[in-house]
């Protein structure tokens, strides 16, 4: 269960399951460089990067950053001022950011799923 628990945190924030786990230097490098990539992907793309109606297929990957992805398509501006390389980028930008975050939950959910088989 705590290993359930700790993947739950892992998705909702990113880098948070380390910080549960007490690996802080991993949940720093994780956050700063998901978080960073992620926002720099809804920046390129004017806030509409994060957009179900949009791009349907993305959004799975992009929803894999967890509730920033939810923020950021909850107040996703429409991208009038983006051009189309520039929105096409932040919506690769934020998919892969994503796609990266399911990997550190994968991470976490092991490294708890092994510490909790141990004790």
């Amino acid at each position: 269960m705590r290993a359930l628990m700790t993947a739950f945190c892992a998705w909702a924030v990113p880098g948070l399951g380390h910080v549960v786990l007490g690996r802080w230097s991993k949940a720093v490098y994780f956050f700063l460089l998901i978080t960073s990539l992620f926002a720099l992907g809804v920046w390129l793309g004017g806030g509409g990067s994060v957009s179900a109606a949009r791009f349907p297929f993305h959004i799975y990957g992009q929803y894999g950053a967890g509730l920033p992805a939810f923020v950021a398509s909850w107040i996703g501006a429409d991208p009038l001022h983006a051009t189309i390389d520039r929105l096409e980028l932040g919506v690769l930008m934020t998919t892969v950011a994503g796609i990266l975050n399911i990997i550190v939950v994968v991470d976490a959910y092991e490294i708890a799923r092994l510490d909790s088989s141990k004790a």
